[in-house]
């Protein structure tokens, strides 16, 4: 095709990173454009890595990592790079996904595979690849309650969440299934909801801090991504908090997202009220996000829908009181490498 001849010198300088030296096109295999929304972040550094090995390995197919540094306008710029750098198909990870439509649009008029990992590209209809958060979410819910209940059976539990309220796939995910999880242990549990923490490490202490001075009865707590639990175990240590006495909670128990080996510490430390996180898989993750490249181009699944078809691939509950820490350490041996 004609847009095979576009490839302009100079392009992929500014906003491409490659991983791991991918080198001279794939003889008869696709070119596929991988994105990342941040590739300081070792979740995705490993995605990245191990989508340039699994889509060699598997389907002799080149991929080209595109690093978003976390910022949504760099994200909206390389969609536009997906047309001029002459690729069969890309894996969108997007932030303004009203901002990346008319790219991902322009794409699909030349007829390249379009993909979006974790949220829909507004009415696009392009099938998204999401890890199976909600059933996570739910366990860790249930579990913390049942701790604590257990611990403090005439305590009643208040719960709040730390992340992105107005993010329909963060509730859909993470917040609503939480809530529910907790709610089927204790239906009288009261819920504070979500507290707007977009900002951050340093918002998420704050919150914290002005949230339990207010209400210092709050026990069960969801931080929404490991950079706001750094935040929020700042904030509870800063009140005089995040504690548990030999595996028993005392004042409050929290889960959190992004399981990493910061987090595996705090977790199996029986004195820290750190209990739980989310296990996203950056191995699986990246086969999934391939695989669905690969069943569009196979015609196994539609290149558009009216509404976007969602595929969902394994996330893991990483918990002190289910996965033994053996287990865990394996856990982030196998996706994280070391």
């Amino acid at each position: 095709m004609q847009r095979r001849n576009v490839l302009k010198a100079g392009l992929l300088a500014t906003t491409l990173t490659f991983v791991g030296g991918a080198g001279a096109f794939a003889d008869d295999g696709k070119r596929i454009a991988f994105f990342v929304s941040d590739l300081s972040n070792v979740f995705h550094q490993s995605q990245a890595a191990e989508a340039e090995r699994y889509a060699k390995e598997k389907y002799g197919a080149e991929v080209v990592v595109f690093d978003g540094q976390a910022d949504s306008a760099v994200m909206t710029q390389n969609v536009d790079q997906v047309v001029a750098g002459g690729f069969d198909a890309a894996t969108l990870h997007i932030w303004d996904a009203e901002a990346a439509t008319p790219g991902v649009e322009d794409a699909l008029a030349d007829e390249i595979v379009m993909t979006s990992f974790f949220s829909p590209i507004t009415d696009t209809g392009i099938p998204t690849a999401r890890s199976d958060e909600a059933a996570v979410s739910f366990e860790m819910g249930a579990q913390m309650a049942k701790a604590w209940k257990e611990a403090h059976p005439d305590k009643p539990i208040v719960m709040v969440q730390l992340g992105w309220p107005n993010h329909t796939e963060v509730n859909s995910g993470r917040t609503a299934p939480f809530a529910e999880g907790v709610l089927s242990v204790d239906p009288d549990a009261e819920n504070l909801g979500a507290l707007d923490s977009s900002k951050g490490q340093e918002a998420a202490k704050q919150i914290i801090v002005d949230l339990l001075t207010q209400r210092p009865e709050v026990n069960l707590i969801y931080s929404e991504a490991s950079n706001l639990t750094v935040g929020t175990m700042a904030g509870l240590a800063q009140l005089g908090r995040g504690k548990f006495d030999n595996g028993k909670p005392l004042t409050e128990i929290v889960a959190s997202v992004d399981f990493d080996s910061v987090e595996f510490e705090q977790v199996y430390d029986p004195n820290s009220s750190l209990k739980a996180s989310m296990g996203l898989p950056p191995v699986e993750t990246a086969q999934g996000r391939i695989d669905l490249i690969m069943d569009v181009l196979d015609g196994k699944v539609e290149r558009t829908s009216d509404t976007a078809e969602e595929f969902f691939y394994k996330a893991y509950t990483v918990s002190y009181w289910s996965m033994p820490k053996e287990e865990a350490e394996q856990w982030l041996k196998d996706q994280f490498g070391g």
